[in-house]
């Protein structure tokens, strides 16, 4: 017998911490190791929960698109208000181009023109000189796109979903007797195992 579905379980249940004032709702940490090991993680604006997965914008210049393109990453939602936590392992697969262009549609001129600025003045993360050089580089483009609507959507700006193969959730309770559940996916569906606190 099939397991339920743990996506459909986060998608409620990120309803549900919407609901409560979560602050994070709309965030996710991902963790991701480097071809050598070397551990990242950061918070990311967490766009979208459905049956493709978890749905994230990435720029293709930042050091972590190719961990994630192989798969070595892993992804937490926290949603302490509803006592809550996900911890997501998987694939990568592509955001369909008009839900791309719809979140492109929504970010505000300076989100814009600092993706346009990963892929035409310094990609992501890399050394500048100064805040100073960043921020010339900014108000130059800003000169060039004065407005949202002017800003070309860069190459690199890429809407992409983690495919998850193995969840394990999190269900916290007052008196620490924690409920955790490891899902893991199957050509069939999901498998559900119960976890040690």
């Amino acid at each position: 017998m099939s397991a339920p579905d743990p996506i459909a379980e986060i998608a409620g249940e990120r309803e549900r911490a919407r609901a409560a004032g979560d602050p994070l709702v709309d965030v996710c940490i991902l963790a991701t190791s480097d071809g050598s090991g070397a551990p990242g993680a950061r918070a990311l604006v967490l766009r979208d929960v459905g049956p493709k997965g978890l749905g994230l914008l990435v720029s293709a210049t930042s050091p972590k698109w190719r961990p994630l393109q192989t798969g070595r990453y892993e992804c937490l939602l926290l949603w302490t208000s509803i006592r809550r936590q996900y911890r997501a392992r998987g694939a990568l697969a592509p955001m369909p181009e008009p839900l791309v262009e719809r979140y492109w549609g929504q970010k505000v001129h300076e989100s814009r023109l600092l993706d346009l600025y990963y892929g035409t003045v310094h990609p992501q993360s890399s050394v500048v000189a100064s805040p100073e050089e960043f921020r010339r580089g900014i108000e130059a483009l800003r000169r060039q796109y004065p407005t949202p609507e002017s800003v070309p959507r860069p190459e690199v700006f890429r809407g992409v979903y983690l495919v998850p193969h193995r969840i394990e959730a999190w269900h916290g309770s007052p008196d620490r007797l924690h409920d955790r559940h490891l899902y893991t996916r199957s050509g069939r569906g999901w498998r559900e195992q119960f976890l040690v606190p």
